[in-house]
């Protein structure tokens, strides 16, 4: 059996002096191997994972169904000089690009009990390693009950892992997985987000009391998703004017509430941000020769509004006062103390700078996060940004020990909100909702049939009295 030693991000040596030509062909790169971590999924931020490198050689399809592919089950490691098993290695399953989205093949493999998934790009692809890493490795809409990272590497970088695998499957290849974050003494978190976002406001309320505890170390910065389009009469409810040069996605479909709406709406939260936010300098070790704006600031208010706008001011509510737009904000802004003159003053004097600032400003995707500048990767989870965050520190505060715990990489990651409908769940349901109808049916009809009965016996009677009534009249 030949073993590799990969350490941190696929840092190479060999162990118990064996000659390993894994080993060799990284060398160069000091055993490190850098890729694109996937946007869905969760990678083990501020923990390092041991694991161990497996390839199961595919049928037909790339790795996209649980029968094409096999691979063994996860085992434990005796690190050299050592005679006891001490580590338990996690599965990190080397699966080739192609065919399939990156979901489906990570959640065959997840289904197949990986622990972390490793895609090789496409074969004949000549893209190095850096420009891999600008490739967003994106969700396609179904990534949403995945709780294993994911990296995609270079077809180069990732044949020579494949190709001792394939010729020989006794040979052991083992990996730490490491994420690291750019550490700094005060974490700048830049959140995109939209006002009218119910996946934005329900991170934000998940997120909240975590960046309460992290006040002083933390500096939040929100950012509102504006584009721009071309001339467009069917499109014009998106925008705040017709030249269409600051627009905001519908977040109802053609409901009551307007892309426009949505871009006063984000002027308004920018403006709140900025009226009522303070610096916070207390317990935070800046250096001498640091700038002001190191010094980490908050807004509480802005808090605040944010997270109980929707829940106050519905998309789909009914009445004026109770519907996200302009004359709810009103109602709220009052009921948390936010001075609605100088919020609308605010707004008038600024709104061309700050939606300009908004629209030049933008990230990879509407929903996106940012950590000391750096982009962001996995589910947008509270939980799993809190352990990011707090992998960014040089110094890790107090507050990061109550809030991260170590992760268990066999388990998956304890969810940050209610757990999503499984297909199972559904099919359940609608089960349970037919078995209703049915019941509800059949009592009706049973309803009904007496009804009709208690009516014809009730006509009878009546025709009967009625014949009677003649019956006695000619009697007479």
């Amino acid at each position: 059996m030949r073993t590799a030693w990969i350490v941190s991000s696929l840092f190479l040596s060999c162990v118990q002096q064996v000659v390993c030509q894994v080993v060799e062909d990284f060398t160069k790169n000091h055993g490190r191997i850098f890729g694109s971590t996937s946007t869905f999924g969760a990678p083990f931020y501020g923990d390092r994972v041991l694991g161990r490198l497996v390839y199961g050689v595919p049928k037909k399809e790339h790795h996209c169904t649980e029968g094409d592919y096999d691979i063994p089950d996860a085992e434990e490691y005796t690190p050299a000089g050592k005679t006891r098993k001490e580590v338990r290695l996690i599965n990190i399953v080397l699966v080739e690009r192609g065919t399939c989205s990156f979901v489906t093949k990570v959640k065959v493999a997840q289904k197949k009990k990986a622990h972390a998934v490793i895609i090789v790009d496409n074969e004949g692809s000549l893209k190095t390693s850096k420009e891999i890493q600008h490739i967003i490795v994106a969700d396609d809409g179904y990534g949403a009950n995945i709780d294993i990272p994911s990296v995609l590497i270079s077809r180069k970088e990732g044949q020579k892992l494949i190709d001792p695998l394939r010729q020989d499957p006794g040979t052991q290849v083992i990996v730490e997985l490491n994420w690291d974050v750019p550490a700094d003494n005060v974490v700048v978190v830049d959140l995109w987000m939209s006002s009218a976002s119910l996946s934005s406001h329900k991170f934000l309320k998940d997120f909240e009391p975590k960046r309460n505890a992290l006040n002083e170390y933390l500096q939040f910065i929100p950012h509102y998703h504006i584009f721009s389009m071309s001339s467009s009469e069917d499109y014009k409810e998106l925008c705040s004017d017709p030249s269409l040069q600051y627009c905001a996605e519908d977040p109802d479909a053609g409901g009551r509430v307007t892309g426009q709406t949505v871009v006063t709406e984000d002027v308004r939260q920018l403006c709140i941000h900025d009226l009522y936010r303070i610096r916070k300098a207390d317990r935070v070790k800046i250096e001498p020769m640091e700038e002001f704006t190191k010094i980490p600031f908050i807004s509480s208010k802005w808090w605040t509004y944010t997270i109980n706008l929707l829940d106050e001011c519905p998309l789909d509510g009914t009445i004026d006062a109770y519907t996200f737009g302009e004359e709810c904000s009103t109602r709220v802004m009052k009921k948390y103390g936010i001075d609605v003159e100088r919020v609308e003053t605010c707004m008038a004097q600024t709104k061309e700078e700050k939606l300009k600032e908004q629209l030049t400003n933008t990230a990879w995707s509407p929903r996106a996060l940012r950590i000391n500048g750096w982009r962001y990767s996995g589910t947008l989870d509270a939980d799993l940004v809190t352990r990011a965050i707090c992998a960014g520190f040089v110094e890790t505060p107090e507050p990061c020990h109550r809030l991260v715990e170590p992760r268990d990489p066999f388990l998956p990651l304890p969810p940050g909100g209610p757990p999503g409908v499984s297909f199972s769940q559904m099919v359940e349901a609608i089960v349970a909702t037919a078995l209703l109808g049915i019941c509800v049916m059949y009592f009706y009809k049973r309803s009904l049939t007496r009804h009709v009965h208690t009516a014809l016996r009730e006509e009878v009677m009546l025709e009967v009295q009625s014949e009677m009534a003649r019956y006695k009249q000619l009697e007479s």
